[in-house]
């Protein structure tokens, strides 16, 4: 590929990506890699052998090691550990162990994988395939500016790149091995050092080599990471593209040659519209008036990053009156979905977005999760969007994750395109804001949903739901249901976490992801928190947030958990601003009727009046009792008595479907609630109960510590939180 060029003053290289690797030891270079994207790096199987003392070609897997690696770029001295987690061993063509004084072998590769992200200057680099006829150089593992040689690859024979280097200068010798080969014209790599062929001991003839090497070509090494299923996907969003150029007119750039021939067929044409899509992708074109080949166009589209849709956007004006001309573009456009490179939007595209959004979550941390939550309510959420408050340093994820979801499943006239997930957001997001940006918004979408293909008519219907949807009627407050749970093994004090938000159709919506790992009270609290602030509802109310709790943990103090900030002057009890309460769905689980129950009893909360459940109701038979008989439709109880005593009440009261029980966690039998009007309006009772905590948890001599369980039947518990036994998990894993 010569034709495109990487923009610079041609002084850049690839030593920004080198990596060096050591011996066990650290006293001398085993030999050298290269830096891929995220954590992983790239080397030789027999630089790992070399680092760890064995035999060179060893093709036994050396399991978990650890090697300690530097980069040059950052420092000749400072080294991190780096584990191997792929071996491609060095082998023959019949897939045997190579023997000492081979020429040359197949495989010999290694992925390494740092324990988190190098920093700045290190970065990755472009690759293009090996051909014959490149100059590249290579460096020694240590990175030495004097240590570069320059060859030539004089051959490109069955994955191989036969390398030949002139009589002055460096020569690639030991230690350059598992470095990357850097073509200096095209400005990437284009595949790794293996070998080189030494000279026989007596005096040279004629007849023989000299200062020849070889190296794995990209094409060879991509092959190769693909069969042994060692392709950092998450990293390297290229790679499927590449190993489809590989494929020949099969492959997806192939298969773009056909369209490309039938829009750019004219040079000069396709001259005018590659310069431009150059200069969107930050490189450099020829200004001669040439024009490149349609067949590198095509590698183009199919290995750089958003280059598709940019050219699309430059040719969507010439096609707009051309039916077949717009065909063809949407055939390009339907290719790029099977690449990794393509992406949704074209560069400016993006980058008007970004800035948007980034400015939006600033003001509003919470507006791209609910516009998300609104516009797709059938897809679940990427991770990225999940948290209820975006900063704007967490907006790209989200954009990129938004742009990979398919479009919405309704009909468009005329088989035209349908709207992108993305564009649907968009369109909801720019509903809630209003005014200039609105606007703004609304004449990003259309244009990107024309340059498409998008029918008119099925923007138009997305934008008039937008439209409605911001107009709807905030609920009370905002509903968030939360479990909580805990493993055999886990800290003491530390529960497992999940989230979920309630829609205005009472459907539920995972709202807070992240490891499954036990958290402390105070990090529930601050995630709670988060979540509650980015919900629908949270300005026209209190929220209200109920609590799955195992049965063991119903006293456990919830609502006195801070969720304050490091940074914020007060603290944050979770019981003063929100409607705090309890639920026990496990224990309800324990009767067969207790949904029936449940259900009656709510239904007629407002007609009955409150039980007092002290002593006197004669314990757990006498509480039973009373509940199946004169009774049975009582919705609220009030427990008094000890611990032990209102532990024993309160099963009962779960069992049998009570879906209102106040009773006071603090010392003493008797709960000191008279200013919280426990017999006043059932459905007033949670607002009640806030205030009385405000005020309890600001009085030093308070010790009363109020906890309600409310089950209101209206709030269904989302499948996800009907969870098995976590100890009988734990007995499981333990089994396997």
């Amino acid at each position: 590929m010569t034709w495109f060029r990487p923009s610079g003053d041609g002084r850049q290289d690839a030593r920004g990506a080198l990596v060096r690797v050591l011996s066990t030891d650290r006293e001398r270079t085993a030999g050298a890699g290269v830096y891929l994207s995220g954590r992983r790096l790239l080397t030789c199987a027999h630089v790992v052998n070399a680092a760890l003392g064995l035999r060179a070609l060893d093709h036994r897997d050396p399991g978990t090691v650890a090697l300690d690696v530097s980069f040059p770029v950052l420092s000749a001295t400072e080294t991190r550990p780096a584990r191997l987690v792929a071996w491609i061993p060095p082998r023959t063509h019949r897939h045997e162990p190579v023997a000492d004084g081979s020429p040359e072998w197949g495989g010999d590769l290694a992925v390494l994988e740092l324990d988190e992200d190098p920093p700045p200057p290190v970065g990755p680099v472009r690759w293009l395939e090996m051909a014959r006829g490149q100059e590249v150089r290579a460096w020694y593992g240590g990175g030495q500016p004097f240590s570069y040689a320059d060859v030539r690859v004089a051959s490109y024979d069955d994955g191989i790149g036969y390398l030949d280097g002139p009589l002055s200068g460096a020569a690639v010798d030991d230690g350059y091995s598992g470095g990357p080969l850097w073509s200096m014209a095209d400005g990437a790599a284009v595949g790794l050092v293996m070998g080189r062929i030494t000279a026989p001991p007596r005096a040279f003839t004629d007849r023989q080599t000299i200062r020849r090497s070889w190296g794995l070509g990209w094409q060879s090494v991509i092959e190769e990471l693909r069969r042994a299923g060692a392709v950092p996907e998450e990293h390297l969003h290229g790679l499927r593209a590449w190993s489809g150029v590989l494929g020949g007119d099969d492959s997806v750039p192939g298969m773009m040659v056909g369209p490309l021939h039938t829009l750019l067929g004219d040079p000069t044409l396709r001259a005018a519209h590659a310069g431009a899509l150059a200069g969107q992708l930050g490189l450099r074109a020829p200004r001669d008036g040439t024009a490149p080949t349609v067949q590198e166009l095509a590698q183009v589209l199919g290995a750089t990053e958003r280059a598709l849709p940019t050219l699309a956007e430059s040719l969507a004006p010439m096609v707009a009156d051309d039916p077949r001309g717009r065909a063809e573009l949407d055939r390009l456009l339907a290719l790029g979905r099977f690449t990794d490179t393509a992406r949704l939007l074209s560069v400016s595209e993006h980058r008007v977005l970004l800035a948007k959004l980034q400015h939006l979550a600033e003001v509003d941390p919470g507006l791209l999760h609910r516009a998300a939550e609104a516009a797709l309510p059938y897809l679940e959420l990427p991770p990225p969007l999940r948290a209820a408050r975006l900063t704007p340093a967490e907006v790209p994820d989200a954009l990129r994750e938004l742009e990979s979801r398919p479009g919405d499943s309704s009909a468009v006239p005329e088989e035209t395109q349908r709207l992108p997930a993305l564009l649907r957001v968009v369109e909801y997001v720019a509903a809630e804001t209003g005014g200039l940006v609105c606007r703004a918004l609304q004449e990003w979408s259309g244009q990107v949903a024309a340059r498409l293909g998008v029918h008119p008519s099925a923007l138009g219907e997305r934008r008039a739901d937008a439209e409605r949807w911001s107009r709807r009627a905030a609920p009370a407050g905002a509903r968030i249901l939360v479990e909580l749970d805990r493993y055999p093994a886990d800290p003491p004090d530390h529960y497992r976490c999940s989230v979920w938000r309630l829609r205005a159709d009472d459907t539920a919506a995972r709202a807070a992801s992240g490891p499954d790992r036990p958290r402390t009270g105070q990090e529930i609290a601050r995630l709670i928190r988060d979540v509650v602030a980015g919900t629908d509802g949270v300005a026209d109310g209190v929220a209200l947030v109920a609590v799955s709790v195992p049965p063991d943990a119903l006293e456990v103090p919830v609502d006195e958990w801070d969720g304050a900030a490091p940074d914020e002057y007060l603290p944050a009890p979770l019981g003063e601003d929100v409607h705090l309460v309890l639920r026990c769905p496990r224990i309800r689980a324990r009767s067969r009727t207790n949904s029936g129950d449940l259900k009656r009893r709510w239904n007629a909360r407002a007609h009955t009046g409150m039980l007092v459940a002290d002593r006197s109701v004669g314990g757990q038979a006498g509480l039973k009792g009373l509940l199946k008989t004169t009774r049975m439709n009582t919705a609220r109880v009030l427990l008094h008595g000890d611990a032990g005593h209102r532990g024993e009440l309160l099963l009962v009261c779960l069992v049998m479907g009570v879906p209102v029980v106040l009773w006071d966690r603090g010392p003493g039998a008797e709960p000191r609630f008279d200013a919280m009007r426990p017999d006043g309006p059932v459905d007033e009772l949670p607002e009640r109960l806030r205030h009385f905590r405000v005020d309890a948890y600001a009085d030093p001599t308070s010790t009363a510590r109020p906890a309600l369980v409310w089950d209101d039947v209206d709030l269904p518990l989302p499948g996800e939180l009907r969870l098995a036994d976590p100890s009988a998990h734990a007995t499981a894993q333990e089994a396997t």
